[in-house]
């Protein structure tokens, strides 16, 4: 069973989630970014549940995944694995508070719990990609509601299948938001042979404090 995990959040992803694109932070910044990572850190209590179902004809489980991009992510799949992981409810209230109390520090505050919430799930995937990989199986990239053509009401049915209420106190209201915000739910698909993975992002780059591509609003990619 592969239990939640958080560690030292991504300094260059929260840069990132900030719209960060190469230039200088200054030194208030940055002492603003640390106490609002070490305090997102502090009251994150990361959960997760997850379960391994059997694919056929792009239903897993007999449960149709709408889109095109995800069919084609599992076509050469006969098992995938739902995911559900949150920050918990005491991210969300220090959120909400710091809405109230200074909008500027509630953004940078999002910016980290955003950054740990997929520190979580990077983690999960490591952890699962090696389990698989015992089996002599491959497991694909994370895909989640909302991304591509998958719908972002998907997110309902795989947290009413995932039961995550119950499991890990993650609900979904009718316009598909999940509570707590700081939440993902995610499939990844598992086949038979080596699947192309998507790479990571400008925040793995070592350059992504002086980029001149970033500067532009542009990728090297």
């Amino acid at each position: 069973m592969i239990t939640a995990q958080l560690t030292d959040l991504n300094y260059n992803e929260i840069l990132m989630y900030l719209g960060h694109r190469g230039q200088d932070v200054s030194p208030e910044v940055d002492t603003q970014i640390r106490k609002c990572r070490d305090e997102i850190m502090k009251v994150s209590v990361p959960r997760l549940v997850y379960a391994r179902m059997p694919v056929a004809d792009s239903q897993i489980c007999g449960f149709p995944m709408g889109g095109n991009d995800i069919r084609e992510m599992l076509a050469p799949c006969r098992e995938a694995v739902l995911l559900a992981a949150t920050l918990g409810a005491k991210v969300e209230q220090v959120l909400m508070r710091r809405e109230v109390t200074d909008m500027a520090e509630a953004v940078i505050m999002d910016a980290c719990a955003s950054a740990a919430i997929e520190n979580v799930c990077d983690h999960f995937e490591e952890t699962m990609r090696k389990e698989v990989g015992a089996e002599s199986l491959y497991l694909t990239s994370r895909f989640s509601p909302g991304y591509g053509d998958l719908p972002l009401s998907l997110q309902s049915d795989m947290c009413r299948i995932l039961n995550t209420s119950r499991r890990i106190g993650l609900s979904v209201t009718e316009t598909s938001i999940m509570v707590p915000r700081k939440s993902v739910t995610a499939i990844m698909g598992i086949a038979d042979t080596p699947r192309t993975l998507r790479t990571k992002g400008c925040e793995a780059c070592n350059m992504f404090l002086t980029c001149r591509y970033r500067k532009r609003g542009i990728t090297c990619e």
